[in-house]
């Protein structure tokens, strides 16, 4: 499921809680931001996520590569260590985003 212990520091309106507290609070808040009632809301933004990315990808390997003279190489090796984490890091900013706000609902 998650790591709590990890995904705590990205919370720190609930620093003042017990661990335990802490660790039932977010087990609700992931629980309600990834229930089955926004499942499509989270497939939706999941599809749109990978459509933009995989076109920035294109248009950088068919328009930007050959107009800067790249090889294909380096552009294969810079979209690996560039685009792939940042997708990965939007992805993971965007869950934080979803739990945040249904932890919102839990807070006293």
């Amino acid at each position: 499921m998650m790591n709590l212990k990890k995904l705590t520091r990205h919370f720190p309106e609930i620093a003042h809680l017990s661990p335990d507290e802490q660790q039932q609070i977010l087990t609700r808040a992931y629980l309600d931001a990834f229930s089955s009632d926004n499942k499509m809301r989270n497939w939706r933004s999941n599809l749109v996520s990978a459509l933009v990315m995989t076109s920035l990808c294109f248009i950088f390997v068919l328009i930007i590569r050959p107009a800067v003279g790249m090889s294909q190489q380096t552009s294969a090796i810079l979209l690996m260590l560039i685009a792939f984490p940042a997708y990965l890091l939007l992805q993971q900013r965007r869950m934080i985003r979803q739990i945040r706000t249904s932890l919102q609902k839990f807070l006293p």
